[in-house]
C-alpha cells in the first residue's frame, strides 16, 4: 500500500513538473498594427498618435492576459498607444508560427526574475522613461498590472514628478499593498497547494470552452468580447511554471508592500468594481483608503454592474478617465 502510495505521488509530481515547464505553443492572435519591440521575455507595442495628441497612454495587462485587453479600449484613441506584454507570455499580434521581427531593445539587464511583479516593472520603468513621447502620460495597469505600476513607481520614483511632463496612474480593480485575493486563496496552505495544482489544472483548461468559462465567478456579467478574451485565459503564457511565479509574486507583493507605495504618483484613480470575483473588493478597497491618507492625489471610484474585468464590462468608464 506504502509503495503504491508513493508510485502515485512520483507519477503525479513528474507529472507536475511536466506541465509546469513544458513550452506551450501560441494558440489565440488578433490584428493590430503597431511598431513591435522586444527587451529579455518582454513584448512591446507601440501605435503612434494623431491628431496632434500630446497624450501617452502605456498600458499593462492583468495575471493571464495580454496586450489584447486593452485593444478595443483605446482603438478610437488619438493617444500614442504602448502595450505591454507580461513577461514571458506569447506575443498576440501575429499569427502562430509567423514570424514577428520585432526591434530589440539593448536595455540593461533585469536584475528581477521573470514572473515577478518587480521585474515587470523594471522594464515598464524604462519604457516611460525611453518610448512615451507624450507630454500627458496615463499609465494603466488591470489587476496585477495595477501592482506593476505601484512597484515602477517604487523602482523610478523620479519619473512620475517630472517638470516636463505629467503622469498619471490608472489602476484598474488592482492587486494593492496590504489586500488580499478573494476567498482563502492567500492563506499559507491554500496558497501553496494552488501553486502546486496550477500547472495541472491549466493544462486540463487549456482549451477550454464557452460553456466552461461563463460559469466562473468572474464572468458576469457578460459580453461578447469579455467571453472571447477569457476564452485564451489558459494559453497566453509561454508556460505554466511563469503563471506559478507570478502568483507567488503577487501573494508575497501584497504581504510584503507597505501603502505608502502610493505616494510615488502624484495622480493615481482606483476604480474597484461592485462584485470583484477574483481579487478581495473589501481589502482592496481598505489599502487603496490607506493610499489616499498617505497622498491626496489617489481617488477611488467605485463602480456598479461590474465585477473583475472592468474595462471589458464598461468600458465607457475607464475612457471617461483618459480624456
Amino acid at each position: 500500500m506504502a509503495l503504491s502510495l508513493l508510485a502515485f505521488l512520483m507519477a503525479l509530481h513528474g507529472y507536475r513538473e511536466y506541465c509546469a515547464r513544458r513550452t506551450l505553443p501560441q494558440i489565440h492572435h488578433a490584428d493590430f498594427e503597431a511598431e513591435v519591440m522586444h527587451v529579455g521575455s518582454t513584448y512591446i507595442a507601440r501605435r503612434p498618435s494623431c491628431n496632434g495628441s500630446e497624450q501617452t497612454i502605456v498600458c499593462f495587462p492583468g495575471f493571464l492576459e495580454d496586450m489584447r485587453y486593452f485593444q478595443d479600449l483605446y482603438h478610437d484613441s488619438d493617444a500614442e498607444l504602448i502595450l505591454v506584454n507580461n513577461a514571458n507570455y506569447h506575443f498576440p499580434f501575429a499569427a502562430p508560427g509567423n514570424a514577428i521581427n520585432p526591434i530589440h531593445l539593448n536595455w540593461a539587464e533585469n536584475p528581477f526574475s521573470v514572473g515577478s511583479i518587480e521585474h515587470d516593472a523594471f522594464y515598464l520603468g524604462l519604457i516611460l522613461q525611453r518610448l512615451a513621447t507624450g507630454q500627458n502620460i496615463i499609465v494603466h495597469g488591470h489587476s496585477r498590472g495595477g501592482a506593476v505600476i505601484l512597484d515602477t513607481g517604487r523602482q523610478y520614483p523620479e519619473l512620475a514628478h517630472s517638470s516636463h511632463r505629467s503622469v498619471a496612474a490608472i489602476l484598474e480593480a488592482p492587486v494593492l499593498p496590504q489586500a488580499r485575493t478573494a476567498g482563502n486563496a492567500s492563506s499559507p496552505l491554500q496558497h501553496r497547494l494552488y501553486c502546486y495544482l496550477m500547472p495541472i489544472a491549466f493544462a486540463r483548461w487549456r482549451h477550454i470552452s464557452t460553456d466552461r468559462i461563463l460559469k466562473m465567478p468572474m464572468m458576469a456579467p457578460t459580453t461578447p468580447r469579455k467571453t472571447e478574451l477569457c476564452r485564451s485565459l489558459f494559453s497566453v503564457s509561454k508556460d505554466y511554471q511563469t503563471c506559478v511565479r507570478q502568483v507567488q509574486s503577487i501573494v508575497r507583493w501584497q504581504h510584503h508592500t507597505p501603502v505608502d507605495v502610493f505616494r510615488h504618483f502624484p495622480k493615481i484613480t482606483v476604480v474597484i468594481g461592485e462584485k470583484d470575483g477574483t481579487l478581495d473588493r473589501e481589502s482592496m478597497k481598505i489599502s487603496a483608503e490607506s493610499g489616499r491618507t498617505n497622498s491626496t492625489g489617489v481617488s477611488i471610484l467605485e463602480t456598479t454592474g461590474t465585477n473583475h474585468l472592468i474595462s471589458l464590462e464598461q468600458p465607457e468608464i475607464l475612457r471617461a478617465l483618459v480624456q
